[in-house]
């Protein structure tokens, strides 16, 4: 391969496009754009371009009902692999920012848009509330020693993706309230200035640990995560866990987390404040079943998985989450496919419940407490159209939810269903990146 300045592949990685003369594309890409693919895979930059798109809709609970939602995000990135641009050796970049397009009833206040239309977590939660146009959502540099047994990130990044906090096999409705509502970490993509190192001192078991900023201003102010100063900053988030990964045939993950946020906690129904929270979250996932018997001749396969988190003081909306599921990976001989179902618990703190009374009946709404004790059934799958192309639909039904994003409606929300459709569609490798 002819030589050139780095700038030329620099630059087409950022930019997608074909600025330098691209060599015959490998035989694993196609697309347009394959040999300039293959011609940045060569210097080590890997650029990707992702589509997401979540349409949810509340068929007959919340303070509104059959209220429509949607989010859609376009992912924009690069990976740098510094060893092959600069002979760094274990060392590489990672860019990404994020465009926030086809949205509909999100922004703030939650209570006029889709969150408040739903009005529990679990309905609502889905959909994050994007209130500019884009966002810097990844700029950090990563080092890993000792053959990848210590891996460290720095950076403007969030926690979200170094920590198991999605154990499920789909990305749609896939949360958890406490690490919401209590961590102080923003959803991503919403990043901040962020360390994080992990440990692998024997195969399939590490140990790992973070500091991130909590700095929720940078999103309310409309920054797009280009002000990297930390005058607004509330506080800090501190992580530290363990875990183990298999990745035979029963695959299986397990990790368990602790947390401490530094920020200022307010209790919703008095008022008062104090720095600093915590709380724990267990995350696993285990295979139990193989077609196969364990061969790795099919690809059908069941999985369970959970999760426990706790919140350990009573200003925080939610005490404690736990959840369980099935995972059916495979179905309808689709290697690609994969059904759940799962069912969700979540317990209100009494402080909260009684604000959200408070609230309604400020509003001239209904007196009654509510309830403490919210479940969630839900039946979701992960659709591969094509090669690059994958839908996920959900369906939820609710008992006893919550008004977290409307307090003030003024009717205690009923049982119901709520169903939603994430789009997701891998540009990049279509265009042959």
């Amino acid at each position: 391969m002819k030589r050139i300045p780095l700038l030329c592949p620099l630059l087409a990685a950022v930019l997608f496009t074909p600025l330098c003369q691209a060599e015959a594309p490998a035989p694993g890409r196609e697309g347009p754009l394959a040999g300039l693919g293959e011609y940045l895979a060569g210097y080590g930059i890997q650029p990707h371009v992702q589509f997401w798109s979540l349409s949810m809709k509340n068929l007959d609970t919340g303070p509104r009902e059959h209220s429509v939602g949607n989010s859609g995000d376009l992912f924009v990135g690069a990976d740098f692999d510094l060893d092959a641009l600069a002979g760094l050796t274990g060392a590489a970049v990672h860019f990404e920012e994020t465009f926030f397009i086809l949205d509909t009833a999100t922004g703030q206040p939650t209570s006029r848009n889709w969150q408040g239309a739903a009005g529990s977590y679990f309905a609502g939660a889905p959909i994050h509330n994007d209130i500019t146009s884009n966002q810097l959502s990844l700029l950090t540099y990563q080092q890993t020693w000792l053959d990848g047994q210590l891996d460290m990130s720095l950076g403007r990044t969030n926690a979200r993706r170094y920590f198991y906090i999605y154990n499920c096999e789909t990305v749609v409705t896939c949360n958890d309230p406490i690490i919401d509502s209590s961590t102080g970490i923003l959803p991503p993509p919403y990043g901040s200035w962020g360390g994080y190192l992990k440990y692998q001192p024997v195969p399939g078991f590490y140990v790992h640990g973070g500091a991130f900023e909590s700095n929720p201003m940078d999103y309310l102010k409309e920054r797009k995560g280009l002000d990297f100063s930390t005058d607004d900053a509330s506080g800090t988030s501190l992580l530290l866990g363990i875990g183990s990964k298999d990745d035979g045939a029963y695959s299986a993950r397990y990790e368990l987390n602790g947390y401490y946020n530094t920020s200022k906690q307010y209790d919703p129904l008095t008022g008062t404040s104090e720095h600093g929270t915590g709380g724990a979250f267990f995350k696993f996932q285990q295979g139990f079943w193989r077609a196969d018997g364990g061969q790795r001749t099919a690809p059908q396969a069941l999985l369970a998985f959970g999760s426990l988190s706790l919140a350990a003081d009573d200003k925080q909306p939610f005490s404690h989450f736990a959840e369980i599921g099935l995972s059916y990976l495979a179905p309808f001989d689709r290697a690609q496919d994969k059904l759940n179902l799962k069912a969700s618990y979540l317990r209100l703190n009494d402080h909260q419940l009684r604000f959200q009374q408070r609230a309604r009946i400020a509003n001239g709404g209904d007196p009654r407490l509510g309830e403490r004790n919210v479940y969630a059934i839900e039946a979701n799958g992960h659709f591969a159209l094509t090669r690059h192309l994958a839908l996920e639909p959900s369906v939820q039904y609710l008992i006893n939810p919550d008004n977290f994003y409307n307090p003030e409606a003024r009717e205690l929300s009923g049982n119901g269903f709520v169903v939603g459709l994430q789009v997701m569609y891998d540009v990049g490798a279509a265009l042959g990146l």
